[in-house]
């Protein structure tokens, strides 16, 4: 007689799932995917209501720092310089 009984495991050797332990679980298959897949669907829905939320705001109360400013300006110019032809690159 053992003084510590080996423990018994529904998995087989090399960690497979016994016959026994897919037995047990095969009721709760269905139940366990259906709330799985809800879980799913409710996160995604979460993401994507809010990301249309705040696609939504308007930030133009919100004034800028003049150096953001400053840069938006040059990004406007080189992109108009860029359309029109004359690129200030090119005239070396």
């Amino acid at each position: 007689m053992a003084i510590f009984p080996k423990p018994t495991s529904y998995y087989e050797q090399g960690f497979r799932r016994s016959p026994a332990l897919e037995r047990a679980t095969a009721p709760f298959r269905v139940r366990n995917a259906i709330t799985g897949a809800g879980i799913v669907v409710f996160c995604v829905s979460v993401y994507a209501y809010s990301i249309l939320a705040v696609r939504q705001d308007d930030f133009s109360d919100i004034e800028l720092p003049a150096h953001v400013v400053a840069q938006q300006k040059e990004a406007a110019a080189a992109r108009a310089a860029a359309t029109s032809g004359s690129s200030p690159s090119s005239s070396k």
